[in-house]
């Protein structure tokens, strides 16, 4: 026996965070392989390349190529919800407020990227030919148009007004779309500035003209 005392390391432990990370790397993998490949073209054996790990690793965490297409969506519809989220913390409390950060922050560089919206347009033109992303897709769409339609109504609370809410917010999400959609395909057309401007006058437009309500 040594009459040195000698330093035994303790083994470092496994914790849960590591496969959560290793899953968050392939959807991020998948994320910039739709970008480069379409969704079509983003097959497992890219996915595996772009992400440095195997197909076997990818089967540990997604059952099938759809689970790993739905998951990789709903992650970027997270994402997108907290950069909304921290950005309107930032901006002031009102309704109003609350209305003009939501479209603001649709047009940040955090959100308006070639990045991000050349995969979100991937995973538009993949939900034409699957029902299981049509049907994510359908459920995100009607939770952020009835986030919009309170905005709205609350907006009409604050001011004794009558708002058509579910027509003011679905016309605003189709005004973005429209934008992100324009953007992704030219970058000349126009600056996320005019983009931005363009919503929120029309935004304001249907708070503007609401009517008083009968007294």
């Amino acid at each position: 026996m040594s009459s040195e005392s000698e330093v035994v390391e303790p083994k470092k432990r496994r914790t849960r965070i590591e496969p959560e990370m290793r899953r968050k790397a392939i959807i991020e993998a998948t994320m910039q392989c739709i970008t480069r490949y379409g969704h079509s073209g983003s097959t497992l054996e890219r996915i595996c390349a772009q992400a440095g790990v195997s197909i076997g690793l990818i089967g540990h965490h997604f059952s099938s190529k759809e689970e790993l297409m739905l998951s990789t969506y709903q992650e970027l519809t997270d994402q997108l919800r907290e950069e909304t989220r921290k950005f309107m913390a930032t901006q002031g409390g009102t309704s109003e407020d609350r209305l003009l950060a939501i479209i603001r922050s649709s047009f940040r560089g955090q959100i308006f990227n070639e990045f991000t919206l050349t995969t979100w347009l991937g995973f538009w033109g993949a939900a034409v030919s699957s029902d299981q992303l049509r049907e994510l897709n359908k459920k995100l769409y009607a939770d952020y148009r009835k986030e919009l339609e309170a905005v709205f109504k609350a907006i009409a609370k604050d001011n004794g007004t009558k708002i058509d809410a579910k027509g003011a917010a679905l016309t605003i999400t189709a005004l973005i779309d429209g934008f992100w959609l324009e953007w992704a395909l030219d970058h000349q057309a126009f600056s996320s500035k005019r983009a931005e401007k363009c919503c929120i006058t029309t935004a304001l437009m249907f708070v503007n003209s609401a009517e008083p309500l009968a007294g």
